[in-house]
């Protein structure tokens, strides 16, 4: 890239890049569109994405074999075949131990948290959230005129839940956890959260985003998912977009009470096959979920990854915090001049939340991007 077009980049990234500063959530909407039509492939054009917390590996060879085969039945809808909606949720409620009516499906974990946010803040409730986490639901809630009490984590960068629940009132209507946290990878320990759960539950809904709960070892025996078999006043959402690489088809799903998520699925969805994931991404997710190989090795490959990156934010005497999931959250000291570092060299990262406006985050991509990343690093005296 010649310096004038590199200048043109750097102007037109940094004009949009005030979105990233505060929340990643903004720049679903403000990143440039350069990004996204960029060949990452290509030597030319070297943009590396360690922003949204993508498998760097991408979907599985299963995946793109099912999506050749299923391919020609785009113009339908996810309906009548072996790969259908139905079939996705038969799945996923064998693996959790649950019914098909505890199921409802979304395009990835963002839409389900913004019906919960709509659900439970549309007639001005009061929504706990931790803070900072990936708050659809608080900033979505707020802007329907929700009452939203953000909780910060503790000096462990844990969710405070003695504080969170300390602040339910009678106009608590939800509380929401996010475990492993985005952005501090902090998680809680797994019978402290249970038990949290079936107390909190009893006085108001309790939703937990298990959006990087795969890249904890023994993952399935750290969901919150049984507590709804018990019962209890429990959703649980997870997504296919994080260690199943499948980010750009959106599919996702929210785990609840049976009576909870016909009600949703009847107010959100109204049953429609239009609303419904798209035929690729449900014979994706089916897939996927079927590949246990994969899984173990995206979350081995991290841990790598993960492992090589604290040790050179170790040569840098840089704080962090240990990461559960596949990025890294550390104090930079100038969020501002490392952002800009980082986009001249065309790096996207996040980082500045309103409470630690010196840390970012960092998605672990390949070790080709980590070792770029660090390179460009060396030698500045602020860090």
């Amino acid at each position: 890239m010649d310096t004038t077009n590199r200048r043109q980049w750097l102007k037109k990234s940094l004009a949009t890049s005030a979105a990233l500063s505060l929340f990643p959530l903004n720049a679903f909407s403000e990143i440039n569109r350069d990004h996204y039509e960029t060949d990452y492939n290509s030597e030319k054009n070297d943009v590396r994405r360690l922003l949204y917390n993508e498998n760097h590996l991408g979907p599985s060879k299963n995946v793109e074999h099912i999506i050749k085969q299923v391919i020609f039945r785009s113009n339908r809808y996810a309906t009548f075949y072996e790969y259908d909606a139905k079939t996705l949720k038969q799945l996923i409620a064998k693996q959790e131990g649950l019914k098909p009516e505890n199921v409802l499906l979304g395009h990835g974990s963002f839409e389900p948290l913004l019906w919960a946010a709509t659900h439970f803040g549309s007639k001005g409730e009061q929504i706990i959230v931790p803070s900072p986490t990936f708050d659809v639901v608080g900033l979505f809630a707020k802007k329907i005129g929700a009452k939203v009490t953000p909780v910060e984590v503790d000096s462990n960068f844990r969710m405070n839940l003695t504080e969170m629940e300390a602040r339910i009132t009678s106009e608590t209507s939800l509380l929401t956890l996010c475990n492993p946290n985005n952005p501090t990878g902090t998680v809680v320990k797994t019978e402290k959260l249970k038990s949290f759960c079936r107390l909190v539950s009893d006085k108001t809904t309790v939703l937990i985003d298990e959006a990087y709960i795969h890249y904890m070892n023994s993952w399935r025996s750290k969901s919150m998912a049984p507590l709804i078999a018990e019962g209890k006043n429990v959703l649980v959402t997870r997504t296919f977009s994080k260690i199943y690489g499948l980010a750009g088809l959106r599919i996702g799903f929210m785990l609840g009470p049976d009576s909870l998520i016909a009600e949703m699925e009847k107010k959100f969805t109204l049953g429609f096959p239009g609303n419904m994931p798209n035929s690729l991404s449900v014979a994706s997710a089916i897939t996927s979920l079927k590949d246990d190989v994969f899984v173990e090795t995206s979350r081995n490959n991290n841990i790598e990854i993960r492992n090589t990156f604290y040790k050179e934010l170790d040569k840098f005497g840089l704080k962090y915090i240990r990461s559960e999931a596949n990025f890294i959250y550390f104090d930079v000291k100038n969020f501002k001049a490392y952002k800009e570092l980082m986009w001249k060299n065309k790096v996207l990262l996040a980082g500045g939340w309103p409470t630690k406006p010196n840390w970012a985050r960092v998605t672990m991509g390949s070790e080709n991007d980590i070792s770029f990343l660090f390179d460009k690093m060396k030698g500045k005296k602020w860090l």
